[in-house]
């Protein structure tokens, strides 16, 4: 499977990772929730990504979600895979691991904690695409990263053939405007922001990369078709703006393992959100109140 500009498009999942009691990850949730999330029509996977924790696995558990993602999908979509780190070193270790474990593309997010400049940036980017030849979507992600893929820097990577897209997670949605207007012929866009969905599909955008798919994969889909769209927005952005008010990726686990999911807490230094017993009454108040749109897990 090749994915190119045209074909990224759908509702891709940046599949958590699930740990057992003993924190260890639990390989045969991971195959399970796969499957649930093709059921569900997805149309993609994103391996070790921010939802996936993919900043706290170890090279070998990296490995380990990656094949097994891309073994249980077995060709039927895309996968992409998360790449990070803090320098070009360590991400194109990581891209190099994930072509091997044979994804489809990459999710490529810029270096955190050292703060490059435009230029720096750019031949980050060019570097770790060039070590792998595989197609890769940027993941515009300041808040986590410390900068961001600024217009000079698009102008410079949107001639790569092999930068495809961009997962617009900045939350300024000015930049949607002239990221359609100036760069669509090269990049698809793609919407990281939950809350701000329907302004991104409206729009026209084609393909969704959320976070909370893991917990709402079928509403997350029907958002897709513009004759239900409002009414599964209205269903389901209580949840939305409860998860993305802080503690995302442990509410999103707390709220998947309510629902009949087996994905464990997030790893130190982050927190189990099942111990807070307000925050999850309210969870599970509005989890109730979608109704169909946040059925239990299989």
């Amino acid at each position: 499977m090749i994915l190119t500009q045209q074909s990224l498009s759908g509702i891709y999942v940046p599949l958590v990772t699930p740990f057992d009691e003993a924190g260890q990850i639990n390989v045969s949730e991971i195959r399970t929730l796969v499957g649930t999330m093709l059921d569900s029509g997805v149309s993609g996977f994103v391996a070790a990504g921010t939802t996936g924790e993919g900043y706290a696995l170890s090279f070998d558990e990296r490995r380990l979600v990656l094949t097994t993602i891309v073994d249980q999908v077995a060709g039927a979509v895309s996968v992409l895979a998360g790449v990070g780190g803090m320098s070009t070193h360590e991400a194109i270790d990581q891209a190099i691991l994930a072509k091997r474990s044979g994804v489809t593309g990459l999710m490529l997010a810029a270096p955190s904690y050292c703060l490059p400049t435009e230029s720096e940036l750019v031949t980050h980017v060019a570097h770790v695409v060039k070590a792998v030849e595989l197609p890769t979507v940027l993941y515009d992600y300041p808040a986590r990263t410390g900068v961001s893929f600024t217009h000079q820097v698009l102008d410079s990577l949107a001639r790569n053939e092999l930068v495809i897209g961009i997962k617009e997670a900045s939350g300024d949605l000015t930049r949607l405007k002239w990221l359609s207007s100036e760069f669509a012929d090269d990049l698809a866009i793609v919407c990281g922001a939950d809350l701000d969905s329907p302004v991104f599909l409206d729009s026209g955008v084609k393909c969704w990369i959320g976070g909370i798919a893991n917990l709402l994969p079928a509403a997350h889909v029907a958002m897709l078709d513009t004759t239900q769209r409002s009414e599964v927005f209205a269903a389901i952005s209580p949840i939305l703006g409860f998860i993305e008010s802080g503690h995302y990726n442990a509410k999103i686990k707390a709220g998947m393992n309510s629902l009949g999911a087996h994905v464990g807490a997030p790893r130190a230094p982050i927190g189990s959100f099942a111990s807070n017993e307000s925050g999850m009454a309210e969870l599970t108040s509005l989890l109730t109140n979608a109704r169909k749109w946040a059925p239990t897990f299989p």
